[in-house]
């Protein structure tokens, strides 16, 4: 009886981690990423943020379904499943991965303007981006 209490206890250990450790909307990053896109420049370099490690980007935009992203990309989002991106249409969701798993994530207002690129796993040494007068941002060639 105490060995099945224990394997009990180690899977709701095991199952609970999970929820335990989301990921929110990282301000300072978000603050950061804004600052950019409102800048004169027109070519936006999200490669110079290295105060995190991460290898590839991930853009969801308004109304994405974190569950249906992660089938169809192969990734694991488990992190991020409590994001209110599938309920709103004012942000546009910066995914930042390591190795396929999302690391940070930023909440960036779609007031900057809005991507092209969405749903698409973007290297990190090709995350820049070509602000347009329509306001759809694109990966810079």
């Amino acid at each position: 009886m105490k060995r099945l209490i224990g394997i009990g206890i180690i899977f709701l250990i095991l199952f609970s981690c999970q929820y335990l450790n989301p990921l929110h909307s990282d301000n300072t990053l978000t603050e950061k990423i804004e600052a950019e896109f409102k800048l004169d420049s027109e070519i936006i370099d999200l490669t110079k943020l290295n105060s995190f490690e991460w290898n590839e980007l991930l853009i969801l935009g308004p109304y994405s379904v974190i569950n249906n992203v992660e089938k169809e990309l192969n990734l694991d989002l488990e992190n991020i499943r409590e994001n209110g991106i599938e309920y709103s249409d004012s942000i546009n969701l910066l995914i930042f991965l390591k190795d396929g798993k999302s690391v940070k994530i930023s909440e960036v207002s779609r007031g900057i303007g809005d991507f092209t690129n969405l749903t698409q796993i973007i290297e990190k040494s090709k995350a820049k981006f070509v602000k347009t007068e329509n306001g759809q941002n694109r990966l810079a060639e």
